[in-house]
């Protein structure tokens, strides 16, 4: 049995790793460490940035201090009872129960390997729901076939509430007999199978093996968005900074931004407070989006849009729309080998989804995030360009060789997580992907990413967008989120929002890969007997 010493050096910093000696870049610490809240959605990667916030708020000098975690209702876990779940899991659940399943209980588990318990757990499920009949069968554009008859779902509504739901009931896998019921992130359905498959699992075993007890540090008296609305307000109210990191859809934050709008004192600010006022003391980080820097894959020479030519360019974004369905990777759009010919008229025009440079978080609550970056409140994004340089590659396979080091929970889970289904991959194998939402927290207190000032950055939402994209030429009652979530500038909005589309990998570091994985294996492998 081991127990965590939680002494992470991080001086000046000159590190000696097991292959080779390298300089981290520099790190900047606060006179007090930062607060921080992170809003999480339950996918595999965002438990390694809870793990790693959670053991790094336990230093005995911590940079950061976790002070609460709010869920996602509609990223890669499931809410109890909604959107077919439990009723479509059973098998993959097992042994586990319908709550253990759900994204609350699962965060719970995680926080129980790094035995954190300063900071409550706050759900975003249920905030806001409805009750859709969704057809039993459907032709391939969502029309009911004559006969087969409705059912009654309950739904987990994003920012913009049913209004932004409606697009997709026609698409053919929003059916009642398909595993389950996500609406336009229906490509989540693979992903959330893998938490049950993998994550659910892996955590479970790795707390039975280390003996350690479940916290109970669920808050079920207060809901997400007004526990960051409170959050929010007390920090502006004793001028105590505070950060918020969203690691997936931005879904609570926007709901915590409208609550303060629309009744302030209720949660402890003042009557007449704009949330512009509110960044003198907050801050907020997302990991997010996908910046095309060249121009020329999206437009022509004449100007004329590239996504609507038979073969579109390579995107920067990591969804595609393939044989109906959107799927998750870098990709053209439409897959090299779909029929193209007819897409863009009649009711195929509604079926292709272009989602130039979507990105999945941005993609699944475009509203939300528009909401945030018009806040007026200073805001970061950490984009796939940065991301891409955080490789999870060979992470796994350092901690199995370093079992002394190693012998703690956090670390067994992430070894044990990243390699479970290399024998038989689903959508992807953990150990080919990214530390995503790990970079986006680390480089609150770690100089990782070089942010650029984006004060005109703009996001296509459900109605708005940049005239030259498709979803600028499209009448309403046409649109089905076609470049939903793509990024763009026009100098039309003047906010505090910076972008990170490069990072700063320690000196004899080429790629950037050995540095985030030094700070993630000084945190998770750090161990005494």
């Amino acid at each position: 049995m081991t127990r965590f010493n939680l002494r992470v050096l991080f001086s000046s910093l000159c590190i000696t790793v097991i292959t080779a000696g390298f300089c981290m870049p520099s790190i900047s610490l606060a006179a007090n460490p930062i607060r921080v809240i992170i809003d999480e959605d339950g996918a595999f990667e965002s438990s390694y940035a809870l793990l790693v916030l959670a053991l790094a708020s336990q230093q005995d000098s911590p940079p950061v201090n976790l002070i609460g975690i709010t869920t996602a209702a509609d990223g890669e876990s499931y809410c109890n009872n909604s959107n077919g779940y439990p009723d479509f899991k059973q098998a993959l659940l097992g042994n586990f129960s319908p709550e253990e399943g759900a994204i609350d209980r699962l965060t719970q588990k995680v926080l129980s390997l790094a035995q954190y318990n300063q900071a409550k757990i706050y759900s975003g499920c249920d905030e806001s729901t409805a009750m859709i009949a969704v057809p039993n069968k459907a032709d391939d554009f969502g029309h009911l076939i004559p006969g087969a008859g409705r059912t009654r779902v309950r739904f987990q509504l994003p920012f913009a509430g049913i209004a932004a739901l409606k697009p997709c009931l026609f698409h053919k896998e929003f059916v009642f007999s398909q595993p389950d019921l996500v609406c336009w992130n229906e490509f989540n359905r693979t992903f959330r199978d893998e938490t049950f498959k993998y994550v659910l699992p892996k955590v479970q075993e790795t707390l039975n093996e280390f003996k350690l007890p479940e916290l109970d540090i669920i808050e079920p008296k207060k809901t997400a968005s007004s526990f960051l609305a409170d959050s929010i307000c007390d920090a502006y109210r004793n001028n105590d900074p505070l950060t918020i990191v969203t690691v997936g859809p931005a879904t609570n934050l926007a709901r915590a931004y409208v609550k303060i709008e629309k009744s302030p004192r209720k949660y402890g600010c003042s009557k007449n407070i704009k949330l512009s006022d509110l960044g003198s003391v907050i801050s907020t980080r997302h990991i997010g989006g996908a910046w095309n820097e060249n121009k020329a894959d999206s437009f022509d020479q004449n100007g004329n849009y590239r996504l609507n030519e038979p073969f579109p360019v390579w995107t920067v974004g990591n969804i595609y729309f393939q044989d109906g369905s959107h799927v998750f990777g870098m990709h053209h759009l439409p897959f090299p080998g779909t029929e193209f010919e007819n897409i863009q008229t009649g009711e195929h025009k509604k079926a292709f989804n272009s989602l130039n440079n979507a990105e999945a978080n941005f993609w699944i609550d475009a509203p939300a995030m528009d909401k945030i970056l018009n806040s007026g409140i200073p805001t970061y994004i950490v984009p796939l360009n940065a991301t891409n340089f955080a490789r999870l590659q060979g992470f796994a396979d350092r901690i199995k060789d370093n079992p002394a080091k190693c012998a703690t929970a956090p670390a067994q889970f992430i070894k044990k997580l990243q390699l479970a289904n290399e024998p038989n991959p689903g959508v992807f194998v953990y150990d080919t992907l990214f530390f995503w939402d790990t970079l986006a927290v680390t480089s609150l207190w770690n100089n990782f990413v070089n942010f650029e000032d984006f004060h005109d950055l703009e996001i296509t939402t459900l109605t708005n967008g940049d005239p030259n994209t498709v979803t600028g030429q499209l009448p309403a009652k046409e649109l089905f989120r076609r470049d939903i979530g793509n990024l763009f500038r026009l100098g039309r909005v003047n906010n505090p929002v910076k972008m990170g589309l490069s990072v700063n990998p320690a000196s004899g570091d080429p790629d950037f890969k050995t540095t985030i994985q030094n700070l993630v294996f000084g945190l998770v492998c750090t161990s005494q007997k």
